[in-house]
């Protein structure tokens, strides 16, 4: 996944000075910029990228007009505002300030969206009207976005961007979109129920998330949020959980060794196991064991 070209090449048709761009910071999966923007612009016309657009007001006032679909939208920004610009949309933009304001200004991958909205509207994904919004109220978004700016000053990698990234495309397809009803409860109570029973018959292996999405026929990001919901803790927490319970089980048993049982529940030294079972219990395997005889 990653930006398309045309969003890239977007601030071409921009007045304001760049002041960041995430693509300095090694980011591909999503493309974070921050401009300085004039006190004054009489007519701007934006360039329509395939992308979503969020921009965030981060500094400043101004009183803006947009002109969208046909018809003039006028708003005042303030710090913490929010606009969207769905993709392929050209907007014509004028404003004017008591001073100059400053924008976070981020593009959301169309094939990311396109895969999330995928697994949350079936087949009718591609009928998704994406918002396009001179002023939208959300408190997440704001938070993230600027979360995301600290992260790019301090070079983190794209792995964080892409999960951001994720999070984000998530919560403007469930917040900001109209989305069908595409399966029940059932759908989705018999795939985390595969992915339960995948944790059980696997307590002896290394699992990973993909693993799990994999079964789920989920993304990671969408598993973790309903496994979380479903069963109250995360999987890997959960997993943790059921080694521990299958531990004690065989350590009631006394037929095993601590470090047989630490190597059939999927840990790679004693060591880690024990903590790991201090951490669920609150007692050592060997005092646990004590304790049972």
């Amino acid at each position: 996944m990653g930006i398309h070209t045309a969003s890239l090449e977007a601030q071409r048709r921009l007045k304001g000075q760049m002041t960041l761009c995430s693509w300095d910071a090694g980011w591909r999966s999503t493309l974070l910029r921050a401009y300085d923007e004039p006190v004054e612009v009489q007519e701007l016309d934006t360039a329509p990228t395939v992308d979503q657009l969020l921009v965030l007001v981060t500094d400043g006032t101004s009183d803006i007009e947009a002109r969208y679909r046909g018809a003039w939208h006028r708003t005042r920004y303030r710090a913490g505002d929010l606009g969207m610009t769905a993709p392929g949309e050209e907007v014509r933009l004028r404003w004017r300030g008591d001073e100059a304001h400053r924008t976070l200004q981020l593009h959301l991958a169309a094939d990311m969206i396109a895969a999330v909205a995928s697994e949350l509207a079936g087949g009718t994904a591609h009928r998704l009207q994406l918002p396009n919004q001179l002023s939208c109220d959300d408190p997440v978004i704001p938070d993230v976005m600027q979360a995301m700016e600290r992260a790019v000053e301090a070079k983190l990698p794209d792995l964080y961007a892409d999960s951001a990234a994720h999070f984000l495309v998530m919560h403007v397809l469930m917040h900001h979109v109209r989305l069908p009803a595409l399966h029940g409860a059932g759908y989705e109570d018999r795939r985390l129920a595969a992915v339960d029973a995948y944790l059980r018959d696997n307590l002896g292996t290394q699992v990973s998330l993909d693993d799990l999405a994999g079964v789920a026929a989920m993304s990671k990001f969408h598993l973790l949020r309903v496994f979380k919901r479903r069963f109250g803790e995360p999987p890997f927490r959960r997993l943790t959980r059921l080694r521990v319970e299958e531990a004690k089980r065989r350590l009631t048993r006394g037929s095993d060794s601590i470090t047989e049982i630490a190597f059939a529940c999927g840990y790679e030294n004693p060591s880690h196991f024990a903590a790991a079972f201090r951490r669920v219990v609150g007692v050592s395997p060997t005092r646990y064991l004590r304790d049972t005889r």
